[in-house]
């Protein structure tokens, strides 16, 4: 007698690594009877991803060491000069921005901005006020203004730490007397709102009956006994404060300096796991590539595959960290790949002898040892509880955490044919196993890969035939 059972998985146990068929009626045998089992045909849709978190070759570690930097002001160098505002012949490279309701002038570089206030000469939006007095090399004939019948100041905003002033200030009048003028270095409070002087310097001119006389002095733009130092974005103004003088006095060079930061060698942070992890899906070699690359775009990874050999290689792009102020922290200091030691992402990536970190050296790159190997099924094995005569034999390497011994096989079925086509089965050779089993009430068919991983399988049309026969010595 031959029981048939048809079964849509998707009926029950969809979303299991397995099927159990309910018996309506139990099926025993006698002792002059025994029975065998028969997988008829089998079907489904290929939507196993070759690439999923059932398989667990979806998931690896990134351990990264970020270092950090500290710093301090230890010294300083020229920063405001005329490179950027004056080409070689002087002539002005930015904008001059004029306003004449409050006359004024401003030229502005990058993040520094320099205005002159003159009340009396600036008048005409059509004309140009500043000269190249911010060249190392003083000359008379490019000048500005800073008193004569009013008091005028230059201001200078800036982004920097600016910790001094080089100035060479002239007069171009014979005098009768000696004459001095104290100018003044004024910092903006940003709390009071105010002008502080920060520094005062007097002009001593004592050479009479000379038409030119020069005197160069400089500004500390830090005032040590009020504990004012210097810091980004500050402004500054460069002005006199001496209420009236015999000749016009002139500015013929500007120039500043600024504090710079002194470095320390850096402290390797602890390190920290990051985990990546792949999207299930059907991946072949590229769109797994491009993948990976989006993955590791913020640790500078860059995966490629060798054409030749199809070795996939891991770069290390990162370049030399150069802290900044603004910038301590070198987050991809060092950059180790962890990957599982599971045999599914080990064939994936093409690594044979394992190791726990794999660093990406800087600068440089890893390559695996082995071609790259996405195909982690290549059959579908059926399996059976019931109890088999002749037991069936295999010798399957274990894929991953969660592999299986095997039951009885009914089959394995082929599975490399593209997504989403259709896998059939036919017993063509009318493979029939006899079984121990005297009385059956359920039958639990399991589904395996070939690496012993169990299988979910949410669409599958079965047919399976359980034939109860006579024993022949009957």
């Amino acid at each position: 007698m031959i029981f048939s059972y048809f079964i849509d998985k998707r009926s029950k146990n969809k979303n299991d690594e397995y099927i159990d068929i309910n018996l309506e009626y139990p099926i025993e045998t006698t002792d002059y009877e025994y029975l065998k089992i028969k997988l008829c045909d089998f079907k489904f849709l290929n939507n196993i991803y070759n690439i999923s978190s059932t398989l667990m070759n979806n998931q690896f570690n990134i351990r990264r060491y970020s270092k950090t930097y500290t710093y301090t002001y230890g010294g300083s160098e020229l920063f405001l000069t005329d490179t950027g505002f004056f080409d070689a012949q002087n002539a002005l490279l930015v904008s001059e921005v004029i306003d004449i309701t409050l006359h004024q002038s401003t030229i502005t570089y990058n993040n520094t901005s320099l205005t002159y206030y003159n009340t009396a000469d600036i008048t005409d939006d059509t004309a140009s006020y500043w000269e190249n007095i911010l060249n190392d090399t003083v000359d008379v004939t490019r000048k500005m203004k800073l008193q004569d019948t009013y008091v005028n100041f230059i201001e200078i905003t800036s982004d920097e730490r600016i910790t001094s002033f080089d100035c060479v200030f002239y007069r171009d009048n014979s005098i009768s007397s000696p004459v001095s003028i104290d100018i003044v270095l004024k910092k903006y409070n940003t709390l009071s709102g105010f002008w502080d002087n920060i520094d005062i310097q007097t002009l001593s001119f004592a050479i009479l009956n000379v038409n030119e006389e020069q005197i160069s002095v400089s500004f500390s733009a830090i005032d040590a006994t009020n504990s004012i130092s210097p810091s980004p974005n500050d402004k500054y103004r460069i002005t006199s404060n001496t209420g009236s003088i015999p000749f016009p006095l002139y500015i013929i060079k500007l120039q500043a300096n600024k504090q710079i930061p002194v470095f320390d060698a850096g402290t390797v942070d602890e390190p920290v796991m990051n985990t990546i992890t792949i999207a299930d899906g059907f991946y072949k070699s590229t769109t797994y590539k491009n993948t990976l690359n989006d993955l590791l775009t913020s640790y500078k990874i860059t995966t490629s595959i060798n054409a030749l050999n199809n070795k996939i290689k891991f770069t290390n792009d990162n370049i030399t960290f150069v802290p900044t102020i603004d910038d301590l922290i070198d987050d991809n200091y060092q950059i180790d790949l962890v990957i599982p030691n599971i045999q599914n992402m080990l064939e994936n990536l093409g690594i044979i002898n394992y190791q726990e970190y794999i660093n990406i050296p800087f600068n440089s790159y890893y390559e695996s040892d082995n071609h790259i190997n996405l195909i982690n099924l290549s059959k579908i094995i059926i399996t059976t509880d019931l109890n088999f005569t002749t037991k069936t034999h295999n010798e399957m390497i274990k894929g991953n955490q969660i592999h299986r011994g095997f039951g009885n096989i009914l089959t394995w079925i082929d599975l490399d044919e593209a997504p989403f086509t259709c896998i059939k089965y036919r017993n063509y050779e009318n493979l029939t196993y006899k079984i121990e089993n005297k009385h059956i009430s359920t039958i639990r068919l399991r589904f395996y890969n070939e690496k012993s991983q169990p299988l979910i399988l949410d669409n599958a049309l079965i047919h399976l035939q359980i034939n109860r026969l006579q024993k022949k010595c009957y």
